[in-house]
């Protein structure tokens, strides 16, 4: 097993692992633990491990830290994914505030989880999209795209049905509703149908007077106030297509516009590591955990867990 605690993105997280390192790296043995530094950033250490033959990796760190620590994990092929047990546990800096207020022992729930090794093959959202070339993402829980010119006409296909969208819009395809984190995750959650939703919002016009009549009814509350995201269409297989390059992914790392954006369901991406049973914490943080019956679909790599 091997720790990787993003500290460099997170500094509280040093605070953190003063506090209850020891018992941490008491009840998780055997293991290792590493930081992340600017000379040894995130994506280098979870690469570093995905070829180095652990078998269980788990990630310390804030929401950002697991969206890179996942998307790092997803470049490597899906034959290596599979020999993998992958634990994730975001914190912001209210957890860490609590947890430093209580005692080692009040951890010891969470870490069991871990220990445990209790596995469920998860499905992530692929997206294909072609800017100069054909590049491939995964996402976990939405994606967001903004057509941006006024006289553009899009098409959306959904399982081979298309509707004609014209003019700025907004389209959220959203798949996962749980956050990804090994310690809130409800396995029943995780087996439902696996489709994508597809939400649209339309724009307005940026004109002088939209913008005062858009202001007018927000602080009078006016019936016909800016339109919210509707539910379009669910399905296993959406596609995107525009024209004059009018769209554009709510991706900071992607700055160019596309013409065309392809969603899909990668099936059993990798193997998760989730609860077998309820987590029973201390008051002020019980809300993390939702209280769920255990399920027959989890895989356990491990043995039987010892007992605490």
């Amino acid at each position: 097993m091997h720790l990787i605690l993003d500290s460099y993105s997170k500094p509280a997280i040093s605070m953190f692992w003063k506090r209850h390192g020891l018992g941490i790296m008491e009840h998780l043995v055997p293991n290792e633990f590493f930081f992340t530094d600017s000379d040894t950033p995130l994506e280098k250490l979870v690469e570093r491990d995905i070829w180095s033959g652990w078998k269980k990796i788990i990630l310390i760190g804030s929401s950002s830290s697991i969206r890179r620590g996942f998307n790092t994990l997803m470049q490597a092929s899906k034959e290596c994914r599979s020999t993998l047990e992958i634990g994730l546990w975001p914190l912001n800096l209210q957890k860490i505030a609590a947890y430093i207020a209580h005692s080692p022992s009040s951890l010891r729930p969470i870490l069991q989880v871990f220990k445990a090794g209790h596995t469920l093959k998860v499905d992530v959202m692929k997206v294909q999209f072609l800017t100069p070339s054909l590049e491939t993402r995964f996402f976990w829980n939405d994606l967001v795209i903004n057509s941006t010119q006024s006289n553009a006409d899009t098409t959306i296909y959904i399982d081979e049905q298309n509707s004609q969208v014209g003019g700025r819009f907004r389209c959220r395809i959203a798949f996962h509703d749980e956050i990804l984190s090994s310690l809130t995750m409800h396995p029943g959650k995780l087996m439902r149908s696996p489709v994508l939703k597809v939400y649209i919002k339309r724009e307005v016009g940026l004109n002088f007077t939209e913008l005062l009549n858009q202001f007018r009814q927000i602080f009078t509350f006016e019936k016909g106030a800016p339109e919210e995201e509707m539910l379009l269409k669910t399905g296993k297989q959406v596609e995107i297509q525009g024209n004059w390059a009018n769209l554009n992914l709510n991706v900071t790392a992607i700055k160019d516009s596309v013409q065309s954006v392809h969603f899909s369901v990668d099936r059993k991406s990798f193997s998760l590591i989730v609860p077998g049973k309820p987590i029973l914490i201390p008051e002020s943080a019980r809300k993390m955990i939702p209280a769920f019956r255990p399920t027959g679909v989890i895989a356990n790599n491990r043995g039987k867990s010892g007992k605490f």
